[in-house]
């Protein structure tokens, strides 16, 4: 037999085995191979979870010349400053310099100490009620010279404070006309600011304890 003939041999044998074999296994139905590959738990940890698709960036505590800690340190600018600044705008600083943000931010939260709110600006404006009483014409001279004069004051009041010491007309508590329109102005900026959808200026206090 020559090679020619034994390899067309081999082929027909070789086909004719495969096709009996197919004959004779058929193709098994949809839900037995369902069946065989049962779902597992994943093994990726990762598998089914999803990044944000958005991330906002924001200040969660940012004090102003309302808070007495900032306003006794040298903090001028106002809940209004704060949220301009916070929305990219350019502002001269309390220092007198021109500050912005590289980018602006998304949300803001002016969160001014609760005890003694709005005592500094009304010291450093002249209040009337606070000039009649001998303690705060001292403080608000001292405040008005600067300097190492501005500085004692500022220790004098919040050490005052810290003791329990500060004079009761000069607080600013609660339910008083000075505490209600500090407040009001924190909410008035805040609703101002707000644009939905492009800044969330929220409306917060630091409890003081």
């Amino acid at each position: 037999m020559s090679v020619t003939r034994a390899l067309t041999f081999l082929v027909a044998l070789c086909t004719g085995a495969v096709a009996s074999a197919a004959a004779q296994d058929p193709v098994p139905p949809a839900e037995a191979l369902e069946g065989a590959f049962k779902a597992q738990k994943h093994y990726s940890p990762y598998a089914g979870r999803n990044f944000p698709t958005e991330v906002y960036w924001g200040d969660t505590h940012l004090h102003t010349g309302l808070s007495m800690d900032a306003g006794a340190f040298g903090a001028r600018l106002s809940p209004e400053d704060a949220y301009r600044f916070a929305r990219g705008e350019e502002l001269t600083s309390s220092t007198g310099l021109q500050v912005k943000l590289c980018r602006p931010l998304d949300f803001l939260v002016v969160a001014d100490h609760s005890d003694n709110m709005g005592f500094f600006p009304r010291l450093f404006a002249g209040d009337p009620e606070m000039l009649a009483d001998p303690t705060g014409r001292r403080w608000y001279d001292m405040v008005q010279a600067g300097g190492q004069q501005g500085v004692a004051a500022a220790i004098e009041v919040i050490v005052a404070f810290s003791q329990n010491q500060f004079p009761e007309a000069l607080a600013s508590l609660p339910g008083t006309p000075a505490y209600r329109a500090a407040w009001e102005q924190m909410i008035d900026a805040a609703e101002e600011y707000n644009e939905p959808g492009e800044f969330t200026a929220f409306i917060g206090y630091e409890w003081t304890s």
